[in-house]
């Protein structure tokens, strides 16, 4: 009789200090954070047999990584996805416990900003860079702030989106970030504040840019076995769907549509929208978060400026969003972007939130956004019900 298999939740999570400036390369801020979360779960690191690392780089040196940080290993990977590369990491870590490749896996992202090469590991690659370099770079793009203002500028002229309603977003993140002193930008944010920041790339301002830091952040991965002997209780992945290269089949592609319209449902199975406690948005820029709640069915198309007016997104309201202050007021250390909304996801649902804990929490989305594409938007994007309990 075959052994059942196991199932793999999340056991520990761990987030370093975060700063706009800093002398420590990469390696230094991803071994921080793998201490912090194996500390978390109570685990030691010779217990530790997987190991996915979220960088951007070439070739893949996840084994040497692996090396340098003391690890003898069952399972290794590179998880080179953009933001979207620590939600999509810890499907993989969990698939492969499941199917019996390892029993405790770390996902770990972070680093210095990238724009300090001396210090970040990451390079990046000619393939990944290639349209951007030959197709949009002679014409003045402006890397992802030009971006997402041309998809921001198109949405408020198809469907009337005002700054309001998008600095609603960035406002009420900030509030939050208050409450988080992890968060690099704490000080208040008017709608005013936001509307007068200084313009980057018509209409994105700065207030809507994501700000690069330092830092890093790990999620341990464990067969439910192994949690049943820790002290605290597993969060466990309820459902999860990714899309890779939406819309690059067709010639005429919705331009303020993203590939979380395909995976809606298929993040839904187990759980309704309004059994959503709260949700974590990989939010680069705000019209990304309105983006995914019209394609992920909290609002119609078009409509996601006006869902912002009628809801309370704060902590106490019908669907908080990133009760952590999010990536635009916390920055953006590296790909540990994404491994941030997840950590804070699971302080939620463990009640260890503090100021910022939502009540009763015990089901809450996760997105991540990977990897800007020319030819259709967003190149990955994936997304995840957390909770406290197996669907």
């Amino acid at each position: 009789m075959a052994e059942a298999r196991p199932t793999a939740v999340i056991a520990g999570v761990g987030e370093t200090t975060f700063a706009r400036h800093s002398e420590r390369a990469d390696e230094e801020w991803i071994a921080e954070a793998i201490a912090l979360a194996l500390q978390d779960a109570g685990l030691r690191r010779n217990q530790v047999d997987g190991l996915v690392v979220a960088t951007i780089s070439v070739p893949d040196d996840s084994p040497h990584i692996a090396e340098h940080l003391g690890f003898e290993l069952r399972y290794v990977m590179k998880a080179d996805y953009g933001g979207a590369s620590t939600l999509a990491g810890i499907a993989r870590a969990r698939a492969a416990i499941e199917a019996g490749l390892a029993d405790v896996v770390v996902v770990a992202a972070g680093g210095n900003r990238i724009d300090l090469p001396t210090l970040s590991h990451d390079r990046r690659t000619p393939p990944w860079d290639y349209s951007l370099r030959n197709w949009l770079a002679p014409f003045g793009y402006a890397e992802p702030n030009g971006l997402f203002g041309i998809i921001q500028r198109r949405h408020m002229h198809d469907y009337g989106t005002t700054l309001e309603q998008l600095g609603k977003i960035a406002v009420t993140l900030r509030a939050h970030a208050q409450l988080n002193e992890r968060a690099l930008l704490r000080e208040p944010m008017t709608i005013d504040d936001y509307i007068s920041s200084r313009l980057i790339a018509d209409p994105i301002r700065r207030a809507d840019c994501v700000m690069r830091c330092a830092g890093g952040a790990a999620i341990v991965i464990c067969a439910d076995w192994v949690a049943q002997g820790l002290m605290k209780p597993p969060i466990y992945m309820r459902s999860y769907g990714e899309r890779v290269n939406h819309q690059t089949r067709g010639p005429d592609h919705q331009r303020t549509e993203t590939g979380f319209v395909a995976l809606a449902e298929q993040i839904f199975c187990n759980d309704s929208r309004s059994d959503m406690d709260f949700a974590q948005l990989y939010d680069d820029y705000p019209i990304a978060v309105l983006l995914m709640l019209e394609d992920l069915g909290f609002a119609e198309k078009g409509k996601g400026g006006t869902f912002i007016d009628q809801t309370d997104i704060s902590i106490g309201g019908g669907l908080p969003l990133n009760t952590g202050g999010g990536q635009l007021s916390i920055g953006q250390p590296s790909l540990a972007g994404g491994a941030i909304h997840v950590v804070e996801a699971v302080h939620q649902l463990r009640g260890e939130a503090g100021e910022r804990q939502v009540n009763g929490a015990s089901r809450g989305l996760v997105t991540g956004i990977g990897m800007l594409s020319y030819a259709g938007n967003l190149g990955m994007v994936c997304g995840a019900v957390l909770g406290t309990e197996a669907a």
